[in-house]
């Protein structure tokens, strides 16, 4: 299981999350994580209701 927490303190940010991995017998890729096809976006709350 992998876990991601992102946080932004003073942006509106847009983001990909690529995981690379390894397995037995030298097999390796890059898995890019998104939101269908479309970035993350992560806003800061400063001035905003919690």
């Amino acid at each position: 299981m992998v876990r991601v927490e992102a946080a932004a303190t003073g942006c509106d940010c847009e983001w990909y999350l690529d995981l690379r991995w390894s397995g037995p017998g030298g097999s390796s890729g890059t898995l890019r994580l998104d939101d269908s096809g479309r970035p993350w976006r992560t806003s800061a709350t400063v001035g905003r209701p919690v």
